[in-house]
């Protein structure tokens, strides 16, 4: 089983990765590929499961028990038993994510692209921040995949090490 679901987290990685280049060159695909979303639903499939096996490590149980659910206790139980290659790209993921949501939040402008009564619109809970050209509304919602595809990529690659199966 986890090697199916370490399988399914390569994959939405790797698809994350593919969307998220496409999006850092501009380019919105959720109108040609509307399942691109799917991804953030993926995560659920796979996230789910690699929190169950952290919970189960038995090491990390007592660890816990002791002192706490701390940062530390949990970076050790995640990249414990992590290959080296993919804990590497994991931790780049990680400050890659970070830099990337603070870029995705200034780029947004305070606001998410919409297309109200015809128009263009960028909007903030449905107050009309300003109109724009079709061209700014697509720059607009690849940026807004680009956002999310950072951390698709960083979550898929977290369960991916932590469901790898292990050497006996």
């Amino acid at each position: 089983m986890n090697k199916a679901l370490c399988i399914i987290a390569g994959i939405g990685f790797t698809l994350a990765v593919i969307v998220h280049l496409i999006s850092l060159s501009g380019i919105y695909i959720g109108d040609q590929f509307p399942f691109v979303w799917a991804l953030h639903l993926g995560i659920f499939v796979v996230w789910f499961p690699t929190i169950l096996m952290l919970r189960n490590n038995q090491k990390y149980s007592q660890k816990a028990r002791k002192y706490g659910d701390s940062l530390r206790m949990i970076f050790n139980a995640i990249f414990k038993d992590m290959p080296k290659p993919v804990m590497f790209i994991a931790l780049f993921c990680f400050v890659y994510a970070s830099l990337n949501f603070f870029l995705f939040m200034n780029t947004g402008q305070g606001g998410n692209p919409s297309f109200i009564d015809g128009k263009y619109v960028l909007n903030n809970h449905g107050a009309i921040i300003k109109e724009l050209t079709q061209t700014e509304y697509l720059e607009l919602k690849a940026n807004e995949i680009r956002g999310f595809s950072g951390h698709w990529m960083l979550f898929y690659c977290v369960a991916m090490g932590v469901l790898w199966p292990k050497k006996n």
